[in-house]
């Protein structure tokens, strides 16, 4: 038992690999001073569920398919209700894919359902184009400040991803956390200074927060209390 009486199950340890990118390094994103880890170092965690077809639900504007070849996939569909113009996707509402029954082997949808109007909606679909056996990657984070894209709607906790798996007939495989403390605090603190338009607090804490989400972002997959982010890994019903 864990502090407070929290039990805690025990997952797969994840696999950590340097995936590299077509020039040996991997991208970080950033907002302002803020870093976010590379999605290489994101979905290393979940690399080994990645398998056969796959389809990127809610791909967003970096296309990641050679990722996924690498990590296991056999073919990729990105699909995003906003088409993105860097690479080539399928234009569909999550609510309504255009895919057949049990199409994909693997439904991958990272930090999307935060945004999407109808989470059962989605849900349905995610679960209905995925074949039996086949496994079910989520990102929904757990501390992060508003961020629409283009709106901002929920958060979930551990339980809470369990929960989730167990509503839509999903056997829950592990729950990581992702990100660090250092870039969850980060981006708290400087959201909460673009509300204080404050330009000596920001340059203030600019250094700090900028070398602090640069050098301490990737996973630690034993923090749960001070989760960024879960990733629930889930199969499907043969």
């Amino acid at each position: 038992m864990k502090s407070g009486g929290e039990a805690q199950e025990k997952f797969p340890t994840p696999r950590r690999k340097d995936w590299k990118t077509a020039n040996g390094t991997p991208k970080f994103s950033r907002v302002g001073p803020v870093h976010f880890q590379p999605l290489e170092w994101e979905l290393e965690n979940v690399s080994s569920f990645i398998r056969g077809s796959v389809i990127n639900a809610g791909c967003g504007y970096r296309d990641i398919t050679s990722l996924l070849l690498k990590m296991g996939a056999t073919s990729v569909v990105n699909a995003d209700l906003w088409l993105p113009r860097t690479h080539l996707a399928v234009s569909c509402n999550l609510e309504l894919l255009p895919f057949a029954n049990h199409q994909f082997d693997t439904v991958l949808c990272n930090a999307v359902l935060e945004h999407v109007n109808s989470l059962e909606g989605v849900m349905k679909e995610l679960v209905r184009v995925l074949r039996p056996g086949g496994h079910m990657i989520l990102a929904i984070p757990f501390l992060q400040p508003y961020h629409a894209s283009p709106t901002d709607f929920r958060r979930f906790t551990r339980e809470g991803m369990k929960q989730l798996g167990d509503q839509f007939a999903l056997e829950t495989i592990a729950i990581y956390p992702v990100h660090t403390i250092a870039q969850t605090l980060g981006w708290i603190l400087w959201e909460y200074l673009l509300e204080r338009n404050n330009p000596v607090l920001m340059a203030l804490f600019w250094p700090m927060i900028w070398a602090g989400t640069r050098y301490s972002c990737r996973s630690d997959v034993s923090r749960f209390r001070s989760a960024n982010t879960f990733q629930g890994v889930y199969v499907k019903a043969t």
